[in-house]
């Protein structure tokens, strides 16, 4: 990309040499051939060009870290890395319908199956985004409080009926929209979270929102100086 920006800068200066040779006071010509537009939309489709192509890579460095290892291998985990890697991953399905609030906290290592954690996360990003018609807002929280680690993942959403919340867990279940959703994903979730030892836990009031919490306890992890997210 930076060759190519160059490459523009002196076809530019180029078209503005011929342009003076050829059309001196000729300005009907230049509007002809709206060489003012092109001289100044160039410059900003390269940039927008350049800023797609960094989301991509990062994208693709974000999908690499999370499938590259075996679903089952544990390993200490920053679990805030996690959350950012699996925005970056779902940003394109959700910045259209929400605006995207961060609150981590200072966390510990954890010892667990990031692949698996990221799909749970992954999971609920993309579930509360469904719950979201036109415009609303998802907060992803993440704290450390007396031995476990606790993410919640917020929205302002149509909400979910308590008798909802009783069949959540369950496989096939879903809240959605005929055709949105196979009612797997939060099933596949609970069991990933209960296999390390945690508790999932659902608050929501129809028409207001939901709130998701994931909480993992530390006592199987080795914990290390703490980190800010």
């Amino acid at each position: 990309m930076g060759s190519l920006g160059k490459y523009c800068e002196k076809l530019l200066e180029f078209i503005e040499v011929q342009h003076e040779a050829l059309f001196a006071g000729q300005p009907e010509q230049r509007r002809q051939f709206k060489i003012d537009y092109i001289v100044q939309d160039l410059p900003e489709m390269l940039q927008e060009t350049q800023d797609g192509v960094e989301r991509i890579k990062t994208i693709v460095r974000n999908l690499k870290c999370f499938s590259r290892a075996n679903e089952s291998e544990q390993t200490l985990s920053d679990i805030n890395h996690c959350l950012e890697s699996i925005l970056n991953i779902v940003n394109n399905e959700l910045k259209f319908k929400a605006k995207i609030r961060r609150g981590f906290g200072a966390l510990p290592q954890l010892l667990c199956c990031p692949q698996q954690l990221g799909q749970v996360f992954m999971s609920l990003l993309i579930n509360v985004g469904h719950a979201i018609d036109t415009q609303g807002e998802i907060t992803v929280r993440s704290w450390n409080d007396e031995g476990r680690i606790f993410v919640s993942i917020s929205d302002t959403g149509c909400g979910i009926s308590e008798q909802q919340i009783s069949f959540i867990s369950e496989p096939f279940f879903t809240a959605k929209k005929a055709g949105m959703g196979t009612g797997l994903g939060l099933a596949i979730s609970y069991e990933i979270v209960r296999n390390h030892g945690g508790e999932f836990r659902v608050e929501s009031e129809p028409g207001k929102g939901s709130t998701f919490t994931v909480v993992i306890p530390l006592e199987r992890s080795k914990l290390i100086p703490e980190k800010a997210g």
